[in-house]
C-alpha cells in the first residue's frame, strides 16, 4: 500500500505543478494534465477514500470542456487541484477528510451525489485544529509560526533533491519572465489599450505566483499575486495601465528579481532562501490602487468599439457622461439602451478584451552550458581530425574510389555536425536588447529628457558567450547617447526637432559577422571640441592633422570626456575606453559616424562565434599565421614604384592611393623570411581603429575557418598573438591579434 501511496503522491505533485504554470489556450499542456489525471484515476481505483474519485472525475470532465472551448475559466481547476492535495495529505497522515468540498465540485460540474459534512463535524474540525484544513487553498507557511522560524525552515539544507531541482527551474524561468515583462511594459506605455501586451505581462506574474506558492516561497507568491490582480483589472477593462501604474509594476519586477536572485544565492550557498525583504509597503500601495479601480471606468471597451467603427467618439463621450449620472451602470449597457450599439457588438468587444493570442509551443530540452561548450570543443577536434585524415599522404596517394566516397561522406557529416553544434550555442540578442528598454526609460526620467528606443533585428542570433560580453559596452554607449547625444526637449524644439529624442538599436548579420548599430538623432559629436580636449590632455600636438575617423576615435582614450560637468549618468571619461576594450576582447571593432545636429551612429562588428575564426592563412618563411578576415582591406603584390622610405617613419608602401607603414612579419616575430625586397613578397593591408598598415609576407595559402585554441598560461600574454589553430597537417598556425600588431608596429 505504501508503494501505491508514493505513486499517487508523485502523480498529484506533478499535476499540481503543471496546473500552477498552466496558461489559457495552452492545449498541449492541458492534454498532458488530462493524461496524468487518467493515470491517477487508474492508480486510485484500489483505494476507497471519500471525495478522491469524485474530485478526479470532476477535474477530468471540466478539463475536457476547457480543451473543447466549452469553458474558459481555469480557476475551478486550480481550486480542484488544491482540494486534491488536501485529500491526499489526509490519506498520507491516515486521517479522515471531513472538509465540505461541494462548492468546488459544483464549479467543476460534478454529476453525482455531492458529499456533505454535518454541522457537528465542521464544528469538531474547527475546534480541534483551530482553523480550516486549507482544503481549497495551499498551506501558507507563515501561519502558526514566526517569520524567522519559517525562513530557517526554507533553507537549501532542508530541501530534497526534487525540491531543489524544481526551485532551480523556477529561478531560471522567473528571471526570464521578469525580463519580458519590462519590455512589454515599455510597449504598453506607448499603447495603454494593447491587450496583447497586457496578456504578455500577466502570464509571467501568473506563473511566478503559481510556482512560488507550490514551493512555499510565500513572500514572492504574495507580491506576484498582488501584481497579477493589477493586470487582471486591466484585462477585464476595469482600469487602464498608465504612467504611475507602470512605475509600480516596474518596482514589483525589481523587487521580485531581487527576491528570486536571493533564492538562487540560497541554493548555491546552502543558506536560507528568504532573506527577509519587506514587501508589505509595496503590496499596500498596489492594494490601494486596486481599491480605487472601480472609479477608473470602462474606457477600454468604449475605445474598442470606436476603433472597430461600431460607434462614434461623440457617442462614447455622451455615454460616459451618462455613466457619471448612473455610476451603477456599465458603459456597454448605456450604449445598448441608447441604441448606439447592438448587444452582439458589446459582447464581441468584451470577448476581444479577454482573448489571449494563440501561442505556438515548441518542445525544448534544457542542457547544461558546460556540456554544450564541451560538445562544441569535441566537434572542433573532430573537424581537425577529419582534415588531418584527408591530408594523410597514404590516403592522398590512394586510388581507392570507395575510400574517397567514404571520406566525402565523412566530410559532409562532420560539417553538418559542426554547424548544428555551433547553432545550439547561438541565442538571440533579444534578451540584451530588452534590458536597454528599461535603461533608456530610467535614464530619460533621471535626466529630464524625453527619449524613446526603437529596436529592429532582435531575433538575430549570436554566440552565447559573445552576447554576454556585449552587455556592458552597450550600456555605456546608451548612457552616452542619452546624456551627451540627445538634447533637452526645449533645445530640440528650437532646432525644429521632435521634443522626444530617438535611439535606434539595430542588429543584423553580414557575412560571418553580426553588426550592432546604436544611433541617436541628437546633436552629434563635436570634432573641434574633441581636438581641443585631446590637445589639453597632450594626446596630440597642436600641428597634428587627423582624419575625421581618427578624431572620433579619440573618445576611446582612457579618461577622455568632453562633458562640461559630471552627472550621475556620465562625464568621468571611464566609459568609452571600456567599450573599446570589451569589443576588442570579442575580436570585434567599432566605427563612429556623426553629423552635427543629425546625431551619431556607433557600428559594432562582431564575430558570430568565439569558437571559430574566419581568416587568411599566410606563410612567412617556415611559419604560418592566420590574419582575421574582419581586419583585411586588400592583398596585393607591391611594385618597386610603390615602395618608399620616410625619415623617422621607416618603410612605407602605397596602398589605395594612401602611403601607409610597411611591417615585415619576419622581423616582428624573429623568424627568417624568404622576401628580402618588398616587391619579392606579398602585402596585406589591414585596418584597426581607423589606422592602416601593410604586412609583408611570403605567400597567401588561402582563406580558412579554423577552430581557436588557447595557447595556455605561459603564452597567453605574447603580444600580437590571439591564439592558435591546428591545421590539416597537424601543425599549429598562430592567429594574429591586430591590436597587439599595431602596438608592436608603433614601437618599432
Amino acid at each position: 500500500m505504501s508503494d501505491l501511496l508514493d505513486e499517487i503522491k508523485n502523480k498529484v505533485e506533478k499535476i499540481a505543478l503543471d496546473v500552477v504554470t498552466l496558461e489559457e489556450n495552452d492545449i498541449p499542456s492541458m492534454g498532458n494534465i488530462l493524461n496524468c489525471l487518467c493515470d491517477l484515476e487508474e492508480s486510485s481505483q484500489e483505494i476507497r477514500y471519500p471525495s478522491l474519485m469524485d474530485l478526479i472525475t470532476s477535474l477530468k470532465g471540466y478539463l475536457e470542456k476547457v480543451i473543447l472551448r466549452e469553458a474558459d475559466d481555469l480557476k475551478p481547476i486550480e481550486d480542484g487541484i488544491n482540494c486534491l492535495q488536501s485529500v491526499f495529505r489526509c490519506m498520507d497522515n491516515k486521517k479522515e477528510f471531513k472538509e465540505d468540498i461541494s462548492d468546488v465540485l459544483n464549479k467543476l460540474g460534478f454529476q453525482g451525489v455531492l458529499p456533505r459534512v454535518s454541522d457537528q463535524e465542521k464544528s469538531e474540525l474547527v475546534n480541534t485544529k483551530g482553523e480550516r484544513d486549507a482544503a481549497s487553498e495551499p498551506p501558507m507557511p507563515l501561519e502558526g509560526k514566526g517569520e524567522e522560524d519559517v525562513r530557517a525552515e526554507m533553507s537549501d539544507k532542508n530541501l530534497s533533491d526534487d525540491d531543489r531541482e524544481i526551485i532551480g527551474d523556477f529561478v531560471i524561468e522567473s528571471l526570464e519572465g521578469l525580463g519580458t515583462i519590462e519590455v512589454n511594459l515599455m510597449n504598453l506605455e506607448q499603447d495603454p489599450n494593447n491587450l496583447d501586451c497586457i496578456n504578455a505581462i500577466f502570464r509571467p506574474f501568473h506563473t511566478i505566483k503559481g510556482v512560488s506558492g507550490f514551493v512555499n516561497l510565500t513572500k514572492i507568491n504574495k507580491l506576484a499575486h498582488s501584481a497579477e490582480n493589477l493586470l487582471d483589472k486591466a484585462r477585464n477593462g476595469e482600469m487602464v495601465i498608465e504612467g504611475p501604474i507602470i512605475d509600480i509594476i516596474l518596482e514589483s519586477v525589481d523587487m521580485l528579481k531581487k527576491m528570486v536572485e536571493d533564492v538562487q544565492e540560497g541554493l548555491d550557498n546552502g543558506t536560507v532562501l528568504d532573506k527577509g525583504m519587506d514587501t508589505s509597503p509595496l503590496i499596500n500601495r498596489i492594494d490601494s490602487i486596486l481599491s480605487q479601480a472601480d472609479q477608473i471606468g470602462d474606457k477600454p471597451l468604449g475605445q474598442i468599439l470606436v476603433q472597430k467603427g461600431v460607434i462614434e467618439s461623440d457617442d462614447l463621450e455622451k455615454g460616459l457622461n451618462q455613466q457619471k449620472k448612473e455610476p451603477e451602470k456599465k458603459i456597454g449597457e448605456i450604449l445598448v439602451k441608447d441604441r448606439k450599439v447592438d448587444p452582439k457588438e458589446v459582447i464581441a468587444g468584451l470577448r476581444e478584451q479577454k482573448t489571449f493570442s494563440p501561442r505556438h509551443v515548441d518542445l525544448q530540452v534544457k542542457v547544461d552550458t558546460k556540456k554544450l561548450d564541451n560538445l562544441v570543443d569535441l566537434t572542433g577536434e573532430l573537424v581537425i581530425a577529419q582534415s588531418m585524415l584527408r591530408q594523410n599522404h597514404y590516403i592522398a596517394s590512394s586510388s581507392d574510389q570507395g575510400l574517397y566516397r567514404n571520406l566525402s561522406q565523412l566530410t559532409q557529416i562532420t560539417s553538418g555536425l559542426q554547424s548544428t553544434a555551433m547553432s545550439m550555442r547561438m541565442v538571440p540578442v533579444k534578451h540584451t536588447f530588452q534590458k536597454m528598454v528599461r535603461l533608456v526609460r530610467d535614464l530619460a526620467k533621471n535626466s529630464g529628457k524625453e527619449v524613446k528606443l526603437e529596436m529592429t533585428g532582435e531575433d538575430t542570433e549570436i554566440d552565447r558567450n559573445v552576447v554576454e560580453e556585449l552587455y556592458d559596452p552597450m550600456v555605456h554607449m546608451i548612457r552616452n547617447a542619452v546624456d551627451h547625444g540627445i538634447e533637452f526637449p526645449h533645445e530640440r524644439e528650437e532646432k525644429g526637432k521632435d521634443r522626444k529624442g530617438t535611439i535606434y538599436l539595430r542588429a543584423y548579420q553580414r557575412g560571418g559577422n553580426i553588426i550592432v548599430e546604436i544611433e541617436d538623432d541628437g546633436k552629434g559629436l563635436n570634432k573641434y571640441r574633441i581636438m581641443e580636449k585631446a590637445r589639453a590632455k597632450n594626446l596630440i600636438t597642436d600641428e597634428a592633422k587627423l582624419s575625421e575617423t581618427e578624431i572620433f576615435n579619440m573618445i576611446f582614450e582612457a579618461g577622455f570626456s568632453t562633458a562640461e560637468k559630471i552627472t550621475d549618468i556620465s562625464g568621468r571619461g571611464v566609459g568609452m575606453d571600456v567599450v573599446r576594450k570589451g569589443i576588442e576582447k570579442l575580436r570585434g571593432r567599432v566605427e563612429i559616424f556623426s553629423r552635427p545636429d543629425k546625431g551619431s551612429t556607433f557600428v559594432i562588428s562582431l564575430p558570430l562565434t568565439l569558437a571559430i575564426i574566419e581568416g587568411m592563412l599566410v606563410r612567412v618563411g617556415t611559419e604560418r599565421y592566420i590574419i582575421p578576415a574582419l581586419t583585411i582591406l586588400e592583398s596585393f603584390q607591391p611594385e618597386e614604384s610603390q615602395y618608399f622610405t620616410v625619415e623617422k617613419k621607416g618603410e612605407m608602401i602605397k596602398s589605395r592611393e594612401k602611403v601607409i607603414p610597411l611591417i615585415r612579419l619576419d622581423r616582428l616575430f624573429g623568424v627568417e623570411g624568404d622576401s628580402v625586397q618588398p616587391w619579392d613578397g606579398l602585402g596585406v593591408s589591414v585596418e584597426h581603429e581607423g589606422k592602416r598598415i601593410c604586412l609583408l609576407l611570403d605567400e597567401l595559402l588561402g582563406k580558412e575557418e579554423v577552430v581557436i585554441k588557447n595557447l595556455g598560461e605561459s603564452l597567453k600574454n605574447v603580444k600580437g598573438i590571439a591564439g592558435g589553430a591546428i591545421m590539416g597537417d597537424g601543425r599549429v598556425g598562430l592567429i594574429l591579434d591586430m591590436a597587439g600588431i599595431f602596438e608592436l608596429a608603433g614601437n618599432n
